[in-house]
């Protein structure tokens, strides 16, 4: 038997602000968690246990947790730490995973890879060392743990970021163990499994070149490149959109206020000066009756600025709602973020909730169960589709509003582009 440890505690710092609302293993690629691509090589390897420390936000992974436990395809228990005890102390703390097991996958749960674990766990089983490293060409070989092989591919030395590297190969963070070196790393005592612990194995390690695709997910230019392979390596998942564990919720439309549902008013705080843009509301019918959960996500700066109160706004969405109605249109939900900005970069995410940032989109798809890879982000400013890229949606950018086609920036990739939101309303329901 194969067990399997997950390694998924960590903070995210490079990730921040998007990591002081999710952790770093459940942040989106695709519509669907990080970690759920692991969780998926794992039960096609017929790994049936595995073991994932927790720390930040662990609530939201306890959550994920319980929802691939419900599907029956993989058993995941919690190792849960107060304070991080580092990689080889995460074994530490989880010696007994070995019990009843020939080997144990150890898996850093924030790379994204389409490695089929079934060769490699073959792999391990035909040789006589205890230990498996997955290695992988790297571009820059100075940023990673850089290895040596010999004719048998035995790993003859292994530095980490070393000044002056002598090969290209690299550590993935993915190593497979006899249990008894599982138990004797254990008992080492360590804290990190780079520094402290595969130095060790020099001599008695072998190491396994997967040549497919392996990205560490660490910055947010890392996430990015990752969004845009998803769809080429995990071709099926993005057309779907299911979670391993969790079944398909519904497709939304994500919809900017102003200059996309009403008329354009620099920070907007008199419920008279609302007024719906052309075909808007007639867009919200067709969408809504073809299925699609409408659903407003605005930034009202103007709250943090002192400019508006709250209850002003309400007033304001209040007005809105009414003028819909006279459509026979409706919003589902309204959500907003009344933090002020601290620069002029559209594309920079600086809280959680405000775009560019995804966490608007992402509590509502917690809240209201909707399915991020079958939904939209329409916006008429480039941090409201890149808000939707950031939750794993795709994005219409409208001309509706305070980009006109003559000044429409540079756009990131899966972005499309309509007049308005009736045009965009056209886009999404031909299935373009």
């Amino acid at each position: 038997m194969t067990k399997a440890l997950l390694l998924a505690g960590g903070l995210g710092t490079r990730l921040r602000p998007l990591t002081e609302t999710i952790p770093k293993c459940l942040v989106p690629i695709a519509g669907r968690p990080l970690l759920d691509y692991w969780v998926e090589r794992l039960a096609a390897a017929g790994i049936a246990e595995a073991r994932i420390n927790t720390h930040a936000h662990a609530e939201r992974v306890r959550d994920y947790i319980g929802s691939v436990n419900a599907s029956g395809r993989l058993r995941l228990v919690e190792a849960h730490e107060p304070e991080l005890l580092g990689s080889a102390g995460t074994v530490a703390a989880n010696a007994e995973l070995a019990d009843g097991a020939e080997s144990v996958v150890i898996v850093y749960a924030d790379n994204l890879s389409d490695i089929d674990l079934r060769p490699l766990v073959d792999y391990h089983r035909r040789h006589e060392d205890p230990l498996t490293m997955v290695l992988f060409r790297a571009p820059d070989p100075r940023a990673c743990g850089i290895v040596e092989l010999d004719a048998q591919h035995r790993i003859v030395s292994f530095v980490e970021k070393p000044e002056q590297p002598k090969s290209e190969l690299a550590n993935a963070g993915l190593y497979v163990l006899d249990a008894a070196a599982y138990r004797a790393i254990a008992a080492m005592g360590a804290f990190d499994l780079g520094f402290d612990v595969l130095p060790r194995f020099v001599g008695r390690m072998r190491g396994w070149v997967w040549g497919g695709y392996f990205r560490d997910v660490g910055t947010h230019e890392a996430l990015e490149r990752a969004r845009h392979d998803a769809a080429v390596v995990f071709p099926a998942a993005t057309r779907t959109g299911r979670s391993v564990g969790a079944g398909a919720g519904r497709p939304a439309v994500f919809l900017d206020r102003d200059g996309t549902l009403i008329e354009h008013v620099p920070y907007l705080s008199d419920p008279a000066l609302v007024r719906l843009l052309p075909g808007a509301a007639e867009a919200l019918v067709r969408l809504r009756r073809a299925g699609f959960a409408c659903v407003l996500v605005t930034n009202q700066s103007a709250i943090g600025r002192g400019m508006l109160t709250v209850e002003r706004l309400e007033e304001i969405h209040a007005e809105l709602d009414r003028q819909l109605a006279a459509h026979g249109a409706a919003l589902e939900a309204v959500y907003y973020c009344p933090v002020a900005p601290g620069g002029d970069d559209r594309t920079v995410v600086e809280c959680p909730d405000r775009k560019p940032g995804p966490g608007m989109l992402l509590r509502a798809a917690a809240e209201r169960r909707l399915d991020l890879a079958a939904s939209w982000m329409v916006g008429d400013l480039v941090s409201d589709v890149m808000a939707g890229l950031n939750a794993g949606c795709r994005s219409i950018l409208v001309h509706s509003g305070q980009t006109t086609a003559a000044a429409a920036p540079p756009l990131p990739g899966r972005t499309l582009v309509a007049a308005d939101l009736a045009a965009a309303a056209e886009v999404i329901l031909s299935g373009q």
